[in-house]
């Protein structure tokens, strides 16, 4: 650029800034001509007494905001529901366009603290779960190798079966007619056979999983299905299944109810135990 006495020629510098040359015969003398830059530097050229002087003046342009506080609202609005529907991918990318919408940096901090916490309980509480389906499959696998091992001789099931105690003045030929127990420790689970000591194949096996266990996860198909009083006021489903396989001939009893006892009785126990037909036929 060529500088004379420490000004710049009106050309010149039109031609630094990205500006048009004016075309001929639109300079008035005693006005101003306006010229569109291609920039966003826009200067304005004045002529004035036969004199050319040149006055750049730089006008930056304010930056237009793209930021929107309702599309914000919405943006961390869908952000959580996804993470309550534990779809944490569609969360993330939410978040970032709040990023984009949003002008409070302090309540996308607050988004983001509250995402990351909330995916953590979610990914502990889901792993809680899945551990306990995986132990209460592996509990009703050895609850049925257990009852199927058994269910001929219940009273071999345990080295010390627990008897209830001998009727008083009871004649020698009635001393077994009672209960016992034969009850065998499987991790933090009990697998327990109550039978009459008098006549062993009139038995109940029972067991607890963490899990509520369905007809289907014992191998059978659902007889009769009615509703039982839980805790809270609430009803939980209780279900009678006929099995088959090993177990062909024995019922059992489930609920869909978590730490709820699974019953699989004999043909005979309700005789000995009059009291368990409810729990066996329902209403």
């Amino acid at each position: 650029m060529r500088q004379d006495g420490g000004r710049i020629s009106a050309r010149a510098a039109l031609r630094a800034s990205g500006a048009a040359w004016p075309e001929a015969g639109s300079i008035r003398r005693t006005g101003e001509v306006k010229v569109t830059p291609m920039t966003s530097i826009s200067p304005v050229v004045r002529w004035s007494a036969g004199v050319v002087g040149l006055v750049s003046t730089l006008a930056v342009l304010p930056a237009c905001s793209q930021k929107s506080a309702e599309k914000c609202a919405d943006a961390q609005k869908v952000a959580r529901q996804a993470v309550e529907g534990q779809n944490f991918d569609a969360a993330r990318q939410w978040r970032e366009y709040a990023y984009k919408q949003c002008e409070d940096a302090a309540a996308l901090a607050a988004l983001d603290k509250e995402l990351v916490d909330r995916e953590a309980v979610i990914k502990a509480d889901t792993e809680r779960r899945e551990k306990r389906k995986a132990e209460a499959a592996q509990l009703v696998k050895l609850f049925l190798d257990f009852v199927a091992q058994n269910r001929a001789a219940p009273d071999k099931a345990a080295a010390a079966p627990a008897c209830d105690p001998v009727p008083e003045g009871a004649p020698p030929a009635k001393q077994k007619d009672r209960f016992c127990t034969a009850a065998r420790v499987a991790g933090a689970y009990t697998l327990s056979a109550r039978y009459w000591e008098a006549d062993p194949t009139a038995v109940r096996f029972t067991t607890a999983p963490e899990d509520p266990v369905d007809c289907a996860a014992l191998g059978g198909v659902v007889a009769k299905t009615w509703g039982v009083p839980a805790v809270g006021g609430k009803t939980a489903e209780r279900s009678r299944c006929t099995l088959g396989g090993p177990l062909s001939g024995l019922t059992a009893v489930v609920s869909k109810a978590e730490k709820a006892d699974v019953h699989v009785f004999s043909a005979g126990y309700v005789e000995r135990d009059p009291g368990s037909r409810p729990m066996l036929e329902g209403p």
